[in-house]
Parts: structure tokens; C-alpha cells; sequence
């Protein structure tokens, strides 16, 4: 029987948009690629998920990656990167139509002490959900096991096995199942819903 709906929030609940943010800077094509790969994919951003270092110091890495003559750009687009997160109109409906149904709802999402603070409006659902935890407050971040864990710890009236975990990135998912936990891949609301209201119908 499925009890308990666990979110991750970037691109489930708000979205999460590097590609579009970046474009209003309006650089060209191949200084857009290298700045966004810079400030969004390197292990800097990681680690200002987990939040295990100080901000500063992530600045700082960043520079060091950076080509020299992008150094100023590159902070420019890391410092107002709160840009790349956007409010979803389906949230709070969905979640209350979920606890409507007798659901718990909970949040597992990696999420940084820094961009919480900038992205409060966005995030105006979590006071209506039971609770959660963000990779900032464990030190690890998903998929790493540890973090599930940590989860369950702070969360101990979840049990798996009665969970349906929705993340859009297929490691997350499948480091949930490992674990346990009934698990869906995010492609849209729509085709979320459909699965689990399949997967709830085979748990009964």
C-alpha cells in the first residue's frame, strides 16, 4: 500500500533552467557553452548542493576553472544563478490534490543553503508538505545512498517499501529502488500521475 509521495524539486516541482537563464546575457555560442558548463556542470555546483563549503571558496574554484577572460562573466552568472529556477503553477494544486487523496508528502531534493534563501518564492509548496531534507542539510547528495538514509532518519514515519520516490534523473531513481523504494522517472505531471496511480492500484 502506498502512504507516503516523496519529491524531488528541481525540474518536479520548480523548474530548473540553466539553458534559458543564461541566454538573457546574451553571449555568443561558444562563450554561452563554456560558461554554463563552467558554472553548471562542474563538481563546484555539487558541492554548493551539499553545501560543505563556504560560498567564497566556491567563487573562488570557479574562477580557477574559468578561461581568464570569462572570469568576471563567470561569476556574474553563478551570482544571480537563482535565475535559472522558475515557480511551477502545478505545484501547490497537485500536492494538495495528493494529500487530498490521504497521501503524506515529502521533499529529497539537492538544494543548496545559498539558493534556498534566493529562491524562497518558488518554493512557497513546502509548508504544506510533511516535511523532508535537502542535500545541503546532510552533506551528501543524491545518488549517493547516504542521503536516503539521512532522509529516513529525519523522516522515520516513512518506510519505503510504502514510498513512491518521483526524481527526473534516472540515477536518483534507481538509487531509491536499491533502497527500497517504489520509484518513477519525471518526464511531465501528466505522465507521472499515470504511473502512480497504476502503481498504486498494483500495491493495494
Amino acid at each position: 500500500m502506498v502512504k507516503h509521495i516523496i519529491f524531488d524539486i528541481g525540474n518536479v516541482l520548480v523548474g530548473f533552467d540553466p539553458d534559458s537563464y543564461i541566454k538573457h546575457f546574451h553571449f555568443d555560442p561558444e562563450k554561452e557553452k563554456n560558461i554554463k558548463s563552467t558554472v553548471f556542470g562542474a563538481s563546484v555546483w555539487k558541492d554548493l548542493d551539499r553545501s560543505i563549503k563556504p560560498v567564497s571558496q566556491l567563487r573562488e574554484e570557479l574562477v580557477s576553472l574559468a578561461r581568464p577572460e570569462y572570469h568576471d562573466d563567470v561569476l556574474r552568472v553563478f551570482d544571480h544563478s537563482c535565475g535559472s529556477v522558475c515557480r511551477l503553477d502545478y505545484a501547490i494544486p497537485w500536492i494538495q490534490d495528493l494529500q487530498a487523496q490521504g497521501f503524506h508528502t515529502w521533499y529529497l531534493s539537492n538544494y543548496s543553503f545559498w539558493m534556498i534563501e534566493r529562491t524562497k518564492k518558488a518554493l512557497d509548496f513546502l509548508p504544506l508538505m510533511d516535511g523532508g531534507l535537502f542535500s545541503c542539510e546532510s552533506g551528501w547528495s543524491k545518488p549517493e545512498p547516504q542521503i536516503f538514509r539521512a532522509f529516513l532518519a529525519r523522516c522515520p514515519q516513512v518506510v519505503p517499501e510504502e514510498s513512491v520516490f518521483f526524481d527526473d534523473t534516472p540515477a536518483n531513481v534507481e538509487a531509491a529502488r536499491a533502497l527500497g523504494f517504489h520509484a518513477i522517472v519525471f518526464q511531465n505531471q501528466a505522465q507521472a500521475m499515470r504511473e502512480l496511480q497504476a502503481l498504486v492500484a498494483q500495491l493495494a
